[in-house]
């Protein structure tokens, strides 16, 4: 989703988050980032309330695929991702469980054209290109905007492309469509002149995940759920007033004020329980891509949920 460092790249932790020092800390928390996100929440969120004495670890990452691949070797505990890529960490093995979910409105997601270019609707997409990740949300929503528009996914070609790779390539013309999500897609209609030519409201589930692991579970589950505890509050106060995560969205990532802003009011991640519901949901993202041959076919998601933490 966003720039970001490697995993050995710590930075600095939130003070709310550092009331220990390293020789008397009962524990440490390592989570998994994307720039601008968790880390930036948190910065934003004046959070008064009492909690369990330990440190966080942040380690940055450039988008949600590398995050499971980390929570999937032990480098990290705790690690923020969309249901696209849970999905698809689902159906290659990874051995990770879902502690928190949130639901969004998916208008950030979308696919891009240019507004003079040859794709005008989803059914135009036949013979031509669609850049976006691979397992990404964007991916996901190209296989369900084929679907509904009765579009054969083998009549499209998919380019995987990282995002900026992917707008450099519409930009030029060389590709026809580019399917991504916040800000690259704030960004590109504020910014760059591109079209909407679909969202995901009402074609997705809209979902996100705090994700952890059965051994960060079993040694550090306290820690885990006093984090997403604080992640919940911050979603609660950022759903409030935008304005602030929006703030420190931009001065973290560099992306413009206005950019940050309507990725942040549109975003507008709202926490819900885990429930039949939100397993359902997400089922049918593991169906999805196993209808187009990308793994999962069979695959029950439900032991992938703690519904007890």
């Amino acid at each position: 989703m966003r720039a970001g460092a490697g995993l050995g790249a710590a930075v600095a932790v939130p003070a709310l988050l550092t009331g220990c020092d390293d020789k008397k800390a009962p524990g440490v928390l390592k989570v998994g980032d994307q720039r601008g996100g968790l880390q930036a929440l948190l910065s934003a969120y004046p959070d008064d309330k009492p909690g369990l004495d330990y440190q966080v670890e942040w380690a940055q990452f450039p988008n949600a695929a590398p995050v499971i691949e980390a929570l999937n070797a032990r480098a990290i505990d705790v690690g923020a991702v969309g249901d696209a890529p849970f999905g698809f960490g689902l159906a290659s093995k990874a051995q990770v469980k879902a502690v928190a979910a949130y639901r969004s409105s998916g208008a950030g997601t979308a696919i891009l054209v240019k507004g003079d270019g040859p794709v005008r609707t989803v059914a135009d997409l036949a013979g031509h290109t669609v850049a976006t990740s691979k397992g990404s949300i964007g991916h996901f929503l190209v296989l369900r905007a084929l679907a509904e528009a009765g579009v054969p996914v083998d009549k499209v070609t998919i380019a995987f492309l990282a995002p900026n790779d992917a707008k450099a390539a519409l930009l030029a013309g060389s590709i026809d469509a580019w399917a991504t999500w916040d800000p690259y897609s704030a960004l590109g209609e504020l910014h760059d002149s591109l079209t909407v030519l679909v969202n995901a409201e009402g074609r997705m589930p809209g979902l996100s995940y705090l994700l952890s692991t059965p051994a960060a579970l079993s040694q550090r589950r306290d820690l885990v759920r006093d984090f997403v505890g604080r992640i919940n509050r911050a979603r609660d106060f950022t759903r409030a007033q935008p304005d602030k995560y929006a703030a420190v969205f931009a001065e973290q990532t560099g992306v413009p004020a206005e950019v940050a802003l309507l990725m942040i009011r549109r975003t507008n991640f709202q926490p819900v329980v885990i429930d039949d519901g939100i397993i359902a949901d997400q089922q049918s993202v593991v169906d999805q891509f196993a209808k187009v041959g990308l793994g999962g076919d069979g695959l029950d998601v439900r032991p992938a949920f703690e519904r007890s933490l």
